[in-house]
C-alpha cells in the first residue's frame, strides 16, 4: 500500500491533540508494537508488559496514562482518548492516496442520473433510473443502482451491490381459479443514503413500497447484508455481515446489529441497542439493551465508553 507522507506533529495538529516526544515523519501504518521505521500505530488500552525499544521514528496514538512508559521506551506519543478512531482519521485525511475521481469506461450511466463533483464509479457498474449522486461519492465495481435513489456526499459503496430494486412484496390470489398465483406489488418509494454512510460488498437494499428506505448519516452496512423495503437505519448505527433486516424495521441511533442476525418485519430497535450474533429478533428492542438468542431476549444493559 502506498501512502502520502506527513509528520506526527501535523497529525497531532489535525487531531487537535498533544504530541509528546520527538517530531518524526510518518511513512506508513503499523500494528503495535511498531515493526518498521517512521510508522504510526495505536494502543487501545493499557499495556502493563515490558515495552521494547521500537524502530526509529516510531509514533503511537495512546491514552494519556500510557504516555510516560511509551516515551521511556522510545516512542513519540499522540495523546487521545479514542486511539483507534484517531489513527483511522490520520489515515483517511492525511495518508490515504485515493484514485483520481473518474467514471470507468465500462460503467453504464442512464440519461436521468445526476452526478456530483469528484465522483468515482468503478468498472461494470450500472446506474439507470432517477438517481442523484452527491459530491465525492465512491462507487466500486459491478454495482447495480436502479429506480429512485439518492446518494449524498462522501458515501462509499463497495462492490457487487444491488440498490433500489423493487421490494420483495406480493399480492396473492384468493382461493378458487388462479389459487397460488402471486403478483409483485409496485414500489414507489426511494432509497436515500445519507452523507458519509458506507455500504460493504454484495449488499442488497430495496426501495420502499410507499415511504423511503433510509440509511442515516455515518451508518454502516457490512458485506452480504440485506436491507428490506422501508427500513430506517439510524445515524452512526452499524449492521455487520450477513444480516437480514426485514421490511419496515426501525433501527435507532448508535445501534450495533451483530453478524448473521435477523430482524423481523416492523420491529423497532431503540437507540444504542445491540443485537447479538445470530439472534432472531421477533419483538421490539428497548433502547440501550443487548438482546441475544433465538428468539432474541434482553440479556443485559449495553456498556459503552
Amino acid at each position: 500500500m502506498s501512502f502520502k507522507f506527513c509528520t506526527n506533529e501535523s497529525a497531532a495538529t489535525h487531531l487537535r491533540a498533544i504530541l509528546r516526544g520527538d517530531v518524526a515523519r510518518i511513512r506508513g501504518i503499523s500494528s503495535f508494537p511498531n515493526s518498521s521505521e517512521d510508522a504510526i500505530s495505536y494502543l487501545a488500552g493499557v499495556n502493563d508488559g515490558q515495552l521494547q525499544r521500537p524502530p526509529g521514528g516510531s509514533t503511537v496514538i495512546a491514552r494519556t496514562e500510557m504516555t510516560s512508559a511509551l516515551l521511556a521506551a522510545g516512542y513519540s506519543v499522540i495523546e487521545s482518548d479514542h486511539p483507534k478512531y484517531a489513527l483511522a482519521r490520520v489515515f483517511q485525511d492525511l495518508l490515504d492516496i485515493q484514485a483520481e475521481a473518474a467514471v470507468h469506461p465500462s460503467a453504464v450511466i442512464g440519461p436521468d442520473v445526476m452526478i456530483g463533483d469528484g465522483v468515482s464509479i468503478g468498472p461494470g457498474s450500472v446506474l439507470d433510473g432517477e438517481i442523484a449522486l452527491g459530491n465525492r461519492v465512491r462507487i466500486g465495481a459491478n454495482n447495480v443502482i436502479t429506480g429512485k435513489v439518492v446518494v449524498e456526499e462522501f458515501v462509499r459503496i463497495r462492490n457487487g451491490c444491488v440498490i433500489g430494486e423493487d421490494a420483495y412484496s406480493f399480492g396473492f390470489a384468493p382461493d378458487g381459479p388462479g389459487h397460488g398465483q402471486s403478483i409483485r406489488f409496485p414500489s414507489r418509494g426511494r432509497v436515500v443514503i445519507e452523507s458519509h454512510a458506507e455500504i460493504g460488498n454484495n449488499c442488497v437494499i430495496s426501495r420502499g413500497i410507499e415511504a423511503d428506505t433510509i440509511l442515516r448519516t455515518w451508518s454502516r452496512v457490512n458485506d452480504l447484508s440485506h436491507i428490506g423495503n422501508t427500513v430506517e437505519l439510524g445515524q452512526n448505527s452499524m449492521v455487520m455481515a450477513n444480516c437480514d433486516i426485514s421490511a419496515r424495521v426501525r433501527i435507532g441511533k448508535g445501534c450495533w446489529i451483530a453478524q448473521s442476525s435477523a430482524i423481523l418485519q416492523g420491529i423497532s430497535v431503540g437507540d444504542g441497542a445491540q443485537v447479538g450474533m445470530g439472534a432472531v429478533v421477533t419483538r421490539d428492542v428497548p433502547a440501550g439493551k443487548v438482546v441475544t438468542g433465538v428468539p432474541a431476549r434482553v440479556h443485559r444493559d449495553r456498556l459503552l465508553d
